[in-house]
């Protein structure tokens, strides 16, 4: 391997600095524009379809109430960022390794998964927002209820719940995507996700009982989702399969 003059490594230190001011300034607009005109509105909003009725929101220090507009602000600057992210990523691994050999990638297909990937999230949000937290929150709340417990729920706490949990189903009903996605540009031999398939089922599970509470019920709400995806991606994935890959999982993947 060729060692690197000065030169080109100044080359490649300004042109990280470039990148990285751009994400600084995307995230930066954003953050501002949602800062003044979105953060509030947002957590109004939650706190209004989500609060169960009887519970209460409190501050508990007097700045928690800004931190909160600023951490809500912060997520939708680094999601306005995220595709520019992932695009640097991709030219990285394609230009300095051998990762993406066999990856082949038109804008007409970027187009296509960049829709799919928007159009996944926001039915994972709408799942997550309109059916699954309601009945979560409101078990939560008849809990505390049940043993005379008054509900006063810290403001930031609160909303920063929801938000990952809302994060959480966004991210999880990206599964179908990229399985077609790994499975179509042959980096997964859908042979191996077969193999594994009471694997990913048990994890589901953890998964469940890891951000629910111990009531079989919400874990299901969590769980049952991620298998019929699971298997909704392994149904759909077989269209996109290349011919090559109908074979045994290497031996390499197995126990």
């Amino acid at each position: 391997m060729a060692e690197m003059t000065a030169t080109e490594i100044a080359e490649i230190l300004v042109a990280m600095r470039v990148k990285l001011l751009r994400i600084a300034i995307i995230i930066a607009v954003v953050w501002a524009i949602s800062f003044a005109r979105i953060a509030d509105i947002v957590i109004s909003k939650i706190e209004q379809d989500l609060l169960p009725e009887g519970a209460n929101l409190i501050y508990q220090y007097p700045l928690e109430g800004l931190v909160l507009k600023l951490k809500i602000s912060l997520i939708f600057g680094f999601v306005a960022a995220l595709p520019y992210m992932v695009k640097l990523a991709y030219e990285a691994l394609r230009d300095r390794t051998e990762i993406l050999t066999n990856l082949e990638l038109t804008k007409m297909k970027v187009v296509k998964y960049v829709s799919a990937s928007i159009i996944l999230f926001l039915i994972g949000l709408t799942y997550g927002y309109s059916l699954m937290l309601p009945l979560f929150l409101q078990f939560l709340y008849q809990s505390a209820a049940a043993q005379g417990v008054l509900a006063y729920y810290s403001l930031a706490e609160f909303i920063n719940f929801v938000v990952l949990m809302l994060a959480v189903f966004g991210i999880v009903f990206q599964m179908p995507l990229v399985m077609i996605f790994l499975v179509s540009n042959d980096l997964v031999k859908l042979e191996t996700v077969r193999y594994y398939r009471r694997h990913f089922y048990v994890v589901f599970f953890i998964i469940g009982a890891a951000i629910t509470p111990p009531d079989v019920f919400t874990q299901a709400m969590v769980a049952l989702p991620m298998i019929v995806l699971f298997e909704f991606s392994i149904l759909i994935s077989k269209i996109f399969e290349r011919p090559s890959q109908h074979s045994e999982p290497d031996m390499a993947y197995e126990i």
